[in-house]
């Protein structure tokens, strides 16, 4: 399996049709867009501050990825343009030990709760596994409850732990 060329048809909860592909650097106005429409609320969920926009930096590190070390899924729904309209994005980084690697979500507030994330995970485990990582690790804020709930139903066997106020998340895959 090549991560980089990655593109899988999917449900969402709700029967909607949402396709999961590769993240690219073409998708950069895209993500732009997509953080422009965030609340305040899933933008500090996801980077543990508050941010008013994405940086040149943060594009080029968000959209131009290795898909060895660095593996990135967008989900995207029909409309808004000819690609469609991206509504989540899901990637995992390796860190030091080669079989671990952090992973991380965002969703379109107007798309929480329709299992972008769940389908996100899922895909992002296949891959992983055919890479050769083995624990997906997270850290969540406590009161972001939706993404701690998609990390417990996964499926995978899961540790948790408090540190320093964050809920530190294993996932053996």
């Amino acid at each position: 399996m090549d991560p980089s060329q990655y593109d899988a048809a999917a449900t969402l909860r709700d029967g909607g049709p949402v396709r999961l592909r590769a993240l690219r650097p073409g998708d950069r106005a895209a993500l732009q867009d997509g953080f422009a429409h965030l609340s305040e609320r899933s933008i500090y969920q996801r980077f543990f501050q508050t941010k008013r926009e994405l940086t040149d930096t943060d594009l080029k590190y968000l959209t131009e990825l290795d898909f060895v070390d660095h593996v990135g899924l967008v989900a995207v729904i029909p409309g808004g343009t000819p690609e469609g309209q991206i509504i989540g994005v899901g990637r995992f980084v390796r860190g030091q030990h080669r079989e671990t690697a952090e992973v991380a979500f965002v969703v379109g507030d107007d798309f929480q709760g329709r299992g972008v994330a769940t389908l996100l995970l899922e895909h992002l485990a296949r891959i992983a596994r055919a890479v050769g990582v083995s624990t997906l690790e997270a850290d969540v804020l406590p009161d972001n409850t939706q993404m701690l709930e998609v990390f417990q139903h996964s499926g995978l066997s899961m540790e948790e732990r408090v540190r320093d106020g964050v809920v530190h998340v294993r996932l053996d895959l």
